[in-house]
């Protein structure tokens, strides 16, 4: 166990918290969720930069950091939706997704290929965390407009799915010539 892999490791420590303080129904509970969210975000940060840069990478490190990122932000999300601020199907589109992309990851990590995140899945990545700071701005500050969070929820969905589409149809191959 490395500082990168405890770094990830508190991500997923600080979903709960960032979820609970979020549901609290009090607005003090909303500040505290987005400063828990805040520090866990930026352990996603560091842990990676800390492992490149101290020759630190591991598989179990990638694992965990793929698993960490996906805990935290499904959890905001669905605190997000419990107070009526992002919508069912949205959460349902992202659970989608990211069981489909772990999916495929699985089957091809038994047949000893390895895939890696894509374009559009860093897109998909970078557009979920702004909508979830904004989401934390009009909730905290009544700015943006509930319209352009909608909205903004609305093109994040797309891009979600696209990006779990494209990554079904790139990897097609790894189903072949198995069970």
């Amino acid at each position: 166990m490395n500082l990168p892999n405890i770094l990830t490791l508190s991500r997923m420590v600080l979903a709960l918290p960032t979820l609970l303080l979020l549901m609290s129904g009090n607005v003090v509970g909303y500040y505290f969720s987005f400063l828990v969210f805040g520090v866990a975000s930026l352990t996603d940060f560091f842990d990676g930069r800390i492992a490149r840069k101290r020759g630190l990478v591991t598989d179990l490190g990638r694992f965990l950091d793929q698993i960490s990122d996906k805990i935290l932000v499904t959890s905001v999300f669905l605190g997000f939706m419990a107070i009526s601020r992002v919508s069912l199907w949205f959460l349902f589109i992202l659970i989608v997704r990211d069981t489909l992309v772990s999916g495929i990851r699985m089957v091809a990590s038994s047949r000893g290929k390895v895939i890696a995140a894509d374009a559009l899945g860093k897109v998909k990545t970078f557009s979920q965390m702004i909508l979830l700071v904004i989401l934390y701005m009009n909730l905290l500050w009544d700015f943006p407009s509930q319209a352009l969070v909608l909205w903004l929820e609305v093109f994040v969905a797309g891009v979600t799915a696209a990006s779990g589409a494209n990554y079904l149809f790139k990897n097609l191959d790894i189903f072949k010539g198995g069970d």
